[in-house]
């Protein structure tokens, strides 16, 4: 199990203190039993400016002396997703198995999933059209099935509500499938704000909370604050680590959540 933020901000902010409350979350959890940490790797994929970063490490994040040049690296306008992973029974550990996950899109997008939650590899494995190995980490099986509906629907709300609601019938969740995503596509429109700005890229990022066993109800609640300059989304951990720098408010109920660019938020009950 796992620590998430997602955050899209337009407005200059402390970055720093985004990455630290997550490294903070990673090295120690009141969540988990006997406070214990989130090592097993961490991972970042950010949009800042004209820039695209992703890094994926299988060193704990407390330990990893790229985190203070990766701060240095990030400003605003950003649309960024980060996580510290705890590995699931069975999974592969390392910088290959560490979130978040690439998918290039056949329309030339690039979708960036991470996920916090435990999922039935061989039942996952029906819902994705094209062959994959079991061998594969659960969470890039999902980014796999995600990126099939998203060709298909075009919509990521569409796609992560369509997605999340099949993983539900086919009992494919255990506990949670908390999950922050980066997508980057081309801008179709000619007259959209980013192309006349000269960049002809837009950033969308997408949150949902999906938590299907109630004894997990507040290690997997996720907390949101929405602002005119920025949006952030987090797992509790982190969220408490921000503390009264920013009140974030949990969720509560599962949601589909996905934010743009200019910080306009669709919200939808799962």
């Amino acid at each position: 199990m796992c620590r998430l933020l997602a955050l899209l901000a337009k407005e200059d902010l402390h970055l720093d203190l985004f990455l630290s409350a997550l490294k903070s979350a990673a090295k120690h959890d009141r969540h988990l039993d006997s406070g214990g940490s989130h090592g097993d790797g961490w991972g970042i994929a950010a949009v800042s400016g004209s820039g695209l970063l992703l890094y994926k490490s299988g060193k704990p994040m407390w330990e990893d002396v790229a985190v203070n040049t990766l701060q240095q690296l990030l400003r605003s306008p950003l649309a960024m997703i980060a996580h510290a992973r705890r590995v699931s029974f069975g999974m592969p550990r390392g910088v290959g198995a560490a979130h978040p996950f690439p998918v290039n899109l056949g329309d030339g997008g690039l979708l960036v999933v991470a996920q916090n939650g435990v999922l039935n590899v061989n039942r996952l494995l029906k819902v994705i059209e094209r062959k994959m190995s079991p061998g594969n980490v659960d969470s890039y099986l999902y980014s796999v099935a995600l990126a099939e509906r998203l060709e298909r629907t075009g919509s990521l709300a569409a796609a992560l509500e369509s997605l999340h609601r099949e993983l539900e019938e086919e009992q494919v969740v255990t506990k949670m499938a908390n999950t922050v995503v980066l997508l980057l596509r081309r801008a179709d429109d000619s007259r959209s704000a980013q192309v006349r700005a000269g960049n002809s890229w837009g950033a969308q990022v997408g949150v949902v909370k999906h938590v299907v066993d109630e004894g997990s109800a507040v290690y997997g609640e996720l907390y949101k604050l929405e602002s005119p300059g920025f949006f952030v989304a987090a797992s509790i951990t982190v969220a408490e680590n921000l503390g009264g720098e920013l009140p974030l408010e949990p969720l509560e109920g599962n949601a589909v959540i996905v934010v743009d660019e200019n910080l306009q938020v669709s919200h939808r009950p799962l």
